[in-house]
């Protein structure tokens, strides 16, 4: 094995050729590939290598000797700190192609398949101010003071102060400094992830692109709440008018995931009313809906498209959620069953059926497997088209499996991970399918995160 041209911490120069996959720019040394962050195609840097490996290395910006003929002034004060929206200084019609040939790229050297029916890449509706919900986590300053922001790149122990968000809604910006504030004179100590002492680790803020109204959810370590929580939601409802209602919730566990293990009150409504087309859709805190609301909306019309109904099929939706996909085709059906493991998010999704006057719609709480079987007993018929929007990690081979044995003529799956949807298109071609159309579809300006809908055929 060839020994790698650079050592750690050695400064190079590079020419950036091109974006790869999870946003960084990637540049060849002598044949040696080193991915640079921060670095758009087109610039000329003084790198530092901070992870060199036998086939790649790792490097960050020193010195932007020459900016790519492309580069943009960042519109964020936080950029080059958060980590977060890392693309910005990249135009957006630049964004858009980069993402499209990522997943040419991904489906043809991952999932072995050239030559696709690639449809082009449908770009956000709103390139600022898109999502509909964000989390926050407590921490401290050097000095001990109490902050309220996002975890540094890299980072599960440290917190920077944030204030203001591009990606978020306004009312947020208001709704993070009032809370900062709030917890500062709450004599609450954050929560230590090395320690594990300390109270206030989370908060997530969701927010109908509808109606304007929000909610927040406060997670902290078992503590004694008293006027607190009434304390916050007045805290709350005088940052911005659309405040509609607070949870607060327990959390011991020790691994940092936004979660609530149990209840300690709540204020106001905790749900969510959205609008697609002429469809109501009721979300609650954990529910799961897509972050971009405006984008969610192009990507439910692709999906039906791509089912090709005509009011005689059964469709499966999987990895249902609040039931959004299926309610979306469910006119254009004779039945749609969900399956979901998140009994919450079921509750909402048969709220959802109920509410738009659709009685043809099944939505079961169970694991895939187990609500699979239980779809096909209730459906007393075959199950012909098939919808999956799976998680970030893609689908376990058990359950990919269970979904293909039903040998259903339309396959639509749904994907924001280019790498493990490739991985399993391979699965799908090998048990009988052919693609017949793919569309990416952007949901996250600013960031190399993509959705993919990619239709597949029986060949038999």
């Amino acid at each position: 094995m060839a020994v790698p041209p650079v050592q750690k911490d050695q400064v190079v120069e590079l020419r950036i050729e091109a974006l790869a996959y999870g946003g960084m720019g990637l540049a060849r040394l002598d044949g040696y590939v080193v991915f640079v962050s921060d670095a758009l195609p087109g610039d000329r840097v003084r790198a530092r290598i901070r992870k060199r490996k036998a086939n790649h290395a790792q490097a960050t910006v020193e010195e932007l000797i020459e900016p790519s003929p492309v580069r943009i002034p960042a519109d964020c004060p936080l950029h080059g700190h958060c980590g977060g929206c890392v693309w910005q200084t990249l135009p957006y019609d630049e964004q858009l192609k980069v993402k499209e040939r990522h997943v040419a790229e991904a489906l043809e050297h991952i999932g072995g398949q050239a030559g696709l029916p690639l449809e082009p890449i449908a770009p956000s509706p709103r390139v600022w101010r898109y999502r509909n919900k964000m989390e926050f986590a407590f921490g401290a300053e050097a000095d001990g003071g109490l902050i309220l922001g996002f975890h540094l790149p890299g980072r599960f122990d440290r917190i920077f102060s944030v204030g203001a968000c591009l990606i978020q809604p306004e009312p947020f910006d208001a709704a993070l400094r009032a809370v900062e504030a709030w917890a500062r004179r709450s004599g609450l100590a954050p929560y230590d992830p090395r320690s594990h002492r300390g109270i206030l680790r989370n908060l997530a803020l969701r927010r109908s692109e509808t109606d304007g109204r929000w909610l927040a959810i406060l997670v902290t370590q078992t503590t004694e709440v008293g006027g607190r929580l009434e304390e916050l939601a007045g805290v709350l409802g005088a940052a911005d008018a659309g405040f509609r209602g607070l949870l607060w919730g327990f959390n011991d566990a020790v691994a940092d995931v936004v979660r609530i293990e149990r209840e300690a009150g709540r204020v106001g409504d905790l749900w969510l009313e959205e609008q697609i087309e002429d469809l109501r859709f009721r979300i609650s805190p954990f529910s799961f809906f897509q972050t971009n609301t405006l984008g969610a909306a192009a990507l439910y019309r692709v999906a039906r498209e791509f089912l090709d109904l005509s009011g005689r099929e059964t469709v499966l939706d999987a990895y249902c959620g609040a039931g959004t996909i299926g309610i979306f085709c469910a006119g254009q059906a004779q039945r749609v069953f969900g399956v979901e493991i998140v009994t919450e998010a079921v509750w909402d999704a048969r709220e959802n059926a109920s509410r738009n006057g659709l009685g043809n719609c099944v939505f079961i709480a169970a694991p895939l497997a187990q609500g699979l079987r239980l779809a096909q007993e209730a459906a007393g018929r075959d199950i012909n088209r098939v919808v999956i929007d799976p998680p970030r990690g893609g689908m376990d081979k058990r359950s990919l499996k269970g979904l293909l044995g039903l040998r259903a003529p339309v396959f639509v799956y749904i994907s924001c991970n280019p790498a493990t949807l490739s991985r399993d298109v391979a699965a799908i071609c090998e048990a009988g399918y052919r693609i017949a159309r793919v569309k990416p579809i952007d949901l996250f300006p600013h960031t190399y995160h993509i959705e993919t809908v990619i239709r597949f055929d029986r060949v038999d």
